[in-house]
């Protein structure tokens, strides 16, 4: 097997979605980590695109957590694998994943910036776990710089926040339909794609232990933002999500 290596942003949810598929799969590896905007220059040499996380599997390089997932299948031992064969099963799979992606993940993504923006040192204290001293060191100094990016690619308005929740709202309440049915994970007796997506996407919204960095405790939280995580937290996906955390992802 080649060195692998993962460009990341520590805290990115996307990233972590790799890091347990990595881990999962029992595979060692080194994490490089960098904080927002710093990634730029390493993402750029590597795959030519501003997008974490990078995978560099020797002369193979991969990116978006999607396709790490599906180039680490080669790796996976029989019965461990993410993506049924069977092609309806895998269509499922698939298309649950890209909905708690490109939808769920998105819009958690802009409600942490949305409450994190105006609290600087808590965020870049977040933010910055593992990352290089010197990071660390310029963060601060660029921090105006870097939320003004932030606004301008994400338009964290508190509109388009509220609306975005609704929008996790409607995933949520269709997934607590499928657990409903009482099957061990969402699609039946087998963790998939689907479940490591869901659990990583919501993560920003309950909060889970055994993240690959530490997360802030509920009541270091500012209020609002306390009373989002106690929602989801006591809906059925949420309580879902927290147990994969606790029982299928090894620590990190």
């Amino acid at each position: 097997m080649n060195d692998l290596r993962l460009i990341t942003i520590p805290m990115s949810h996307y990233c972590e979605k790799t890091r347990w598929g990595l881990e999962r799969l029992g595979l060692t590896y080194r994490e490089e980590r960098h904080l927002q905007v710093f990634h730029y220059p390493r993402t750029y040499q590597l795959s030519r695109g501003p997008n974490v996380p990078v995978l560099v599997d020797g002369d193979r390089v991969v990116s978006d957590s999607t396709l790490i997932l599906k180039h680490l299948e080669r790796y996976a031992a029989p019965g461990m694998t993410l993506y049924p064969d069977d092609p309806a099963q895998r269509a499922q799979v698939e298309e649950l994943e890209d909905l708690f992606d490109e939808v769920m993940g998105v819009e958690s993504r802009r409600w942490v910036y949305f409450h994190f923006s105006a609290r600087p040192l808590q965020a870049l204290r977040i933010a910055g776990q593992g990352v290089p001293a010197a990071e660390k060191l310029l963060a601060p100094l660029i921090y105006p710089l870097f939320r003004l990016l932030i606004h301008t690619l994400l338009k964290p308005t508190s509109a388009r926040v509220e609306a975005g929740l609704q929008q996790v709202r409607g995933i949520v309440r269709r997934t607590d339909a499928l657990l409903a049915q009482g099957q061990r994970y969402l699609l039946g007796p087998r963790f998939t794609a689907a479940d490591l997506a869901l659990a990583c996407m919501m993560a920003p919204l309950v909060l889970p232990r055994n993240y690959g960095i530490r997360l802030p405790e509920v009541e270091e939280l500012s209020p609002a933002a306390r009373a989002t995580v106690r929602e989801f937290r006591s809906t059925e996906t949420g309580g879902y999500v927290l147990r994969l955390f606790a029982e299928e992802k090894p620590s990190p």
